[in-house]
């Protein structure tokens, strides 16, 4: 994401870079990620995806001993 740069940089820059991390973190932590369907990459000459990549995304929900299960956070 660009902010510009020299004499007239973005004064908030380095906390919406902050914010995208946290995002990202919490988005890894908090769902389990998985193939929609099972597709092949292409790997020559770039990875490439033909169909695109579907997933499918899960909420975990935490318990009281932070263990993770499955399922909804109520």
């Amino acid at each position: 994401m660009p902010f510009g740069g020299g004499p007239r940089l973005c004064a908030g820059s380095e906390l919406a870079k902050l914010q995208m991390a946290l995002f990202i973190h919490h988005l890894v932590l908090r769902f389990r990620w998985t193939l929609a369907e099972p597709d092949r990459a292409v790997a020559f000459p770039f990875v490439d995806f033909p169909r695109g990549l579907p997933i499918r995304v899960q909420q975990l929900a935490f318990t009281a001993e932070n263990e993770i299960s499955e399922g909804r956070i109520e």
